[in-house]
Order: structure tokens, then sequence, then C-alpha cells
């Protein structure tokens, strides 16, 4: 099982973002880490994962699920770190590299939440199969597989091992 590890969180606001809501919700932030997996057990694990995946009957809710408000909550905490980053660079204070990249690449990463909010309407959404067990309960099925193939494979995505771990 593929998990994360939330960060230590000193500022209200990404405190409040990070520990809001129910512990399930805790549970999804942080880095996704699991045992790298060569093709053979990936497959494995792959079937293990579908045998007990159990699906919520379809119905239509309103609003934009979790994950979506959850991108959401993202967004404003990305544009908060890049402005304070941004300040701190203009006052002369070394900014970490990772900072550094948020600040050189913030448009990019705008541009996917864009795609993803314009790829991924509310209605759209709501049709994706839910689960009714574990601790991803209630969210897509969908969301539960990527954890696991990023979790599995270092994040290191190929249509091979895509292929492989949804056939």
């Amino acid at each position: 099982m593929a998990t994360v590890t939330p960060p230590k969180i000193t500022s209200t606001r990404f405190r409040d973002f990070f520990r809001r809501g129910d512990p399930t919700e805790r549970r999804l932030v942080g880095p996704i880490r699991g045992e790298v997996l060569g093709a053979d057990r990936l497959a494995k694990h792959a079937r293990n994962i579908a045998r007990k995946h159990r699906l919520l009957p379809l119905k239509k809710q309103r609003g934009p699920g979790p994950l979506l408000l959850r991108l959401d909550d993202s967004r404003k905490v990305l544009d908060e770190v890049h402005d304070r980053l941004a300040e701190a660079a203009e006052r002369g204070i070394d900014i970490s590299p990772a900072g550094e990249w948020l600040l050189d690449n913030a448009y990019i990463v705008q541009e996917h939440i864009r795609e993803i909010r314009t790829n991924l309407p509310g209605g759209y959404y709501q049709e994706l199969p839910k689960l009714a067990n574990g601790t991803l309960a209630e969210y897509p099925r969908v969301y539960d597989v990527a954890i696991e193939l990023i979790a599995h494979t270092e994040g290191h995505l190929s249509l091979e091992n895509i292929t492989l771990f949804v056939r």
C-alpha cells in the first residue's frame, strides 16, 4: 500500500490546509511512497488492488467533489507560497533550489491546474466510479490506482507501466 507523510507545518493557513476535514483527507498530503516494483510484481500488485476494490453504487452528487476542492485549496496555497518566495527574493533573501524552481515555473503549475479544471469538470468527476472501502472510500477509484502506480514506480509513468497496471 502506498503511504503519504504529512510535512511539518508552521503557518496557520498551511496548517489548516493540511489538517482540515476528516483523518482520511490528512492522509492525502505529503510524498507518495511505496516499494518500487518490477513489471511482474507491479502487475500482481494491481490485480490484488483490483480484487480489494468495492465500488459504491453510481449516484449523482452535487458539487465538485473532494479532489477538485483539494485542487482549489492547493492552488491557493501555491499562490501564497509563490508570493512569499517572490517577496523574499526581492529582499535579497536566499531561496532554496525548490523555491527557485517554483518561482521560475509557477506559470507551468498554474497551466496544469487550469488544464485539470477544464478536462475534469465537476459533472464528469461525479460520474467516476467511487470506492466503497479502504482509506480512500468515496474517492474515485482512479485516484487510488494513480497513487499506487506512482508509489510503486517512483513516479516514472509510461504507457507501458500504466497499461500493465490497469489491464
